[in-house]
């Protein structure tokens, strides 16, 4: 049997040592029991597939792969979990003494966030309520993690740890808190610094029926900055007979929040359930530590954190104080009127949050997905299954069951018994579809009742406080964003999709608001030619009247139209808002006010050109691009929201710097035997000496998608490095 190079090279090494009468082999990491029941083959796109013996096994050698690729981003990630960030990052990253958005990171920042929400000290003293398989395969990952650290001490910063299973727990837990639940409380404070980015996913799929090959085809793309805590990495977990999955984790997570099985695909998009409530706490002048509720004062708990963090004379340290009420964190104080106001979270005490996704990674049908779901411990996301005979979607949220008779998007009464949660609604209750006779399901971020065509969902149910925005009881078609509306138009337009139209509809960069946009500056340039001097203008209106309406590398229409966007939203940003509206086309276009406003912002889109780039004839590839190991033209957008976006800061020079869009895109065909394709849009590894640092930023340029290898013949027909035991997938072969 072949010998893992791992334990070969661990072998050799000692015997050097002890070949030159040093003492030294007693200092080499000693091997985890996991690493011998664990091999990763990497392909051609570094993507690991991890083949163990065990479920331990299999996630030890996941978290040792994502230590490989992504060691430090990790370990910040639990950091911050921990609350412990500004150990490192000094104390911008303590939170400043009080809660404040950071947009990019999409996070509320600041350890003392994390302690507020008791983000991993609830994990240690719940540790027994862990589900015992899932602590086992939490253990095994932070094993895996902590054996690369312990084999490249010398080599990493100091200030990385090993970690727990807690660790990896409580970083779960603090994803669900922030990303899911803590945002949404606190949007409810109208004095809070409130903007959420531009935030989006796609998922769509059609039915055996609206499908050319006769064959379910499920399509995901996220859309999430390509350097923060949110970026993904690809990976396939195998163990024989128990687990056979892939899909994209967030650094430091075990599980596939997008991802896919031998049985079922499945894929999330942001969704708006309201799931979490802001309480207004009458305070007692007398004694500000009390708060009233109904005829009594309650005491508030005080509990006090020491926070440390790095600055130029060392570690210093510092006690802050935290406050609760039995609703939960109190995270503004009002003396003056003396208010406290203190958020509810869904699952607050709860330490069961990476048990959804790994029992997800395991359904075999569509009843234990649903089975999965029925336990009320993923707080939102739209969710979109697939296998081959189904297309099953739900709007899925923890959403509490609340008493009628208070605004329940705004804070309410504290004081009053008659405000508190009484149960959640049952995942039953949550719209969902199954099988729609149109032959499709989608969900960019829209409302549920849009899912597919005549959806037959009552925008009311379950409950009027159920959407975080209330919806009119006659919403419609007209609640389509573009993203949305323009995968329904694809639909209309063909009986039945090809893989390869599926593709493209993943790729695509239709511009739906030029539909209205163009004819109105030809309208305008045919009604006004006369009086217009700048002999440019004629030449962007034959551009703009022989373009294809897309986005492309190649296209200097598209850079017209861009440029015109952004200098019309500069004039008039609510009239700028009609043209990527479902009521754009009520436009009048022969409208002498809508005619001149289009030709002033022509104007300014010209005369920006012309000083930022010395000509007008750019084509948008040449504006738009990615930096990563090299210049790579990209021909996404995000102006007019199309389907496919890519974007960034826009520099000096004009240019388009992006660092973010599409995150992750899947593309599955359902069948016996999946075909799968998919792309990374960064690549696998953040070290720019590796080949798989910028590998697929090409491919991305070069509108490419990469096959994932997924059954063990594919995978050892594109291995490209092994680490454990090379033999160990010719026994799964041979079996």
């Amino acid at each position: 049997m072949k010998q893992s190079r791992w334990h070969i090279s661990w072998v050799l090494y000692c015997a050097i040592f002890v070949a030159v009468g040093l003492a030294g082999c007693s200092r080499i990491p000693k091997p985890d029991a996991l690493a011998e029941q664990v091999s990763i083959y990497r392909d051609e796109y570094g993507v690991p597939h991890i083949l163990g013996e065990t479920e331990p096994a299999a996630f030890f050698g996941y978290g040792y792969a994502q230590a490989q690729d992504h060691l430090k981003e990790m370990m910040l990630q639990y950091m911050d979990a921990q609350g412990r960030r500004a150990e490192v990052l000094g104390i911008e990253a303590l939170g400043e003494g009080y809660l404040r958005f950071v947009p990019y990171d999409y996070r509320w920042d600041g350890d003392y966030l994390q302690r507020l929400l008791k983000t991993k000290k609830t994990v240690v003293e719940k540790r027994d309520e862990i589900r015992p398989e899932v602590y086992a395969v939490l253990d095994g990952f932070a094993r895996g993690v902590n054996q690369y650290i312990s084999e490249h001490r010398k080599e990493i910063p100091t200030w990385i740890e090993t970690i727990t299973a807690e660790d990896v727990e409580a970083l779960e837990r603090c994803q669900y808190f922030r990303f899911y639940s803590v945002h949404d409380a606190l949007s409810k404070l109208s004095d809070q610094p409130y903007v959420f980015p531009r935030l989006g996913s796609n998922h769509f799929a059609i039915s055996k029926d609206k499908s050319a090959e006769g064959r379910v085809i499920h399509v995901e793309h996220t859309h999430m900055p390509w350097n923060n805590r949110f970026q993904n990495y690809e990976a396939h977990l195998v163990v024989p007979g128990r687990l056979n999955a892939a899909g994209i984790s967030w650094f430091g997570s075990p599980f596939f929040l997008d991802g896919f099985n031998d049985k079922i695909t499945w894929s999330a998009t942001y969704n708006a359930p309201n799931i979490a409530d802001v309480y207004e706490e009458m305070l007692n002048p007398e004694n500000p530590l009390q708060y009233r509720y109904e005829d009594e004062w309650r005491n508030i708990r005080l509990e006090h954190e020491v926070f440390r963090f790095a600055s130029k004379d060392g570690m210093t340290s510092v006690t802050l104080p935290l406050y609760y009420t039995h609703h939960g964190p109190i995270v503004k104080v009002d003396r003056r009127s003396h208010r406290a106001f203190s958020i509810k979270l869904p699952n607050f005490e709860g330490v069961q949050y990476s048990a959804n996704l790994y029992r997800i990674m395991k359904s075999q049908n569509l009843e234990e997905f649903k089975a999965v779901l029925a336990d009320l411990l993923m707080p939102r996301w739209n969710l979109l299954y697939t296998d081959p005979d189904n297309l099953f979607w739900i709007h899925n949220g923890v959403v509490p069951v609340r008493p009628e008779g208070y605004d329940w998007r705004k804070p309410v009464p504290g004081w009053k018994k008659d405000t508190e949660w009484n149960s959640y609604l049952p995942m039953e209750s949550h719209p969902r579809l199954l099988n729609p006779p149109a032959g499709f399901l989608q969900n960019c971020n829209t409302a549920p009742w849009v899912s597919t065509r005549n959806s037959g969902l009552d925008p009311l149910a379950p409950a009027p406080y159920y959407l975080r925005s209330k919806p009119a009881p006659d919403a419609g078609e007209d609640d389509l964003n573009l993203r949305a509306e323009r995968i329904f138009k694809v639909m209309e337009a063909n009986k039945k999709l090809s893989v390869d139209q599926m593709k493209d509809l993943a790729w695509d960069t239709y511009i739906l608001p030029a539909e209205v946009i163009v004819p109105l500056l030809s309208k305008a340039y045919e009604k006004n030619r006369q009086r217009i001097t700048d002999t440019r203008v004629a030449e962007v209106i034959e551009q703009l009247k022989k373009w294809d309406y897309r986005s492309a590398t190649d296209s200097v229409a598209y850079t017209y139209l861009h440029f015109w966007g952004k200098a019309y939203r500069n004039r008039d940003a609510q009239k700028f808002s009609r043209f990527s509206s479902r009521t754009r086309h009520k436009i009048d276009l022969n409208s002498k006010e809508e005619q001149e406003q289009a030709l002033l912002a022509l104007n300014d889109a010209i005369a920006t050109l012309d000083e930022k780039f010395g000509k007008i004839q750019v084509p948008w590839g040449e504006i738009n691009v990615v930096l990563r190991g090299g210049r790579f033209p990209l021909e996404g957008s995000w102006m007019f929201e199309n389907l496919h976006p890519d974007y960034g800061p826009e520099t000096e020079s004009g240019e388009i710097h992006c660092d973010d869009g599409w995150g992750h895109v899947l593309v599955v065909v359902e069948g016996p035997e999946k075909e799968i394709w998919s792309l990374l849009p960064y690549g696998q590894s953040q070290d720019p000496r590796s080949p798989h640092y910028s590998d697929q930023a090409r491919m991305h340029s070069e509108h490419r998608l990469k096959r994932f290898w997924f059954y063990p013949r594919e995978v050892r027909e594109h291995t490209k490095s092994v680490w454990g035991d090379e033999a160990r997938i010719e026994k799964l072969l041979n079996k």
